[in-house]
């Protein structure tokens, strides 16, 4: 309930609703491409390729894969080949 007062969703509109889910969505997904990107080592380049711009739309399903890594290797992480 707060964060809908925080939000103030109940007074905006359905097309605003959608677009502030929508930007909400994508920020979580920067943070977490972001963090994916330097957990496997990725290099400065990948930030502009397809595959970073999937882990974006595509974050809420690779967490458990990134979590049971990040369990198994730790900090250091692991380079993909």
């Amino acid at each position: 309930m707060r964060l809908i007062q925080i939000l103030n969703l109940k007074k905006l509109n359905p097309e605003k609703n959608l677009a502030t889910v929508g930007i909400v969505y994508f920020i979580i997904g920067l943070f977490f491409a972001i963090s994916y990107a330097l957990f496997y080592h990725w290099s400065i380049l990948s930030f502009f390729s397809p595959g970073f711009y999937a882990v974006i739309l595509s974050w809420p399903i690779q967490i458990p894969g990134f979590i049971s890594d990040f369990q198994v290797y730790g900090l250091a992480g692991k380079a993909l080949f």
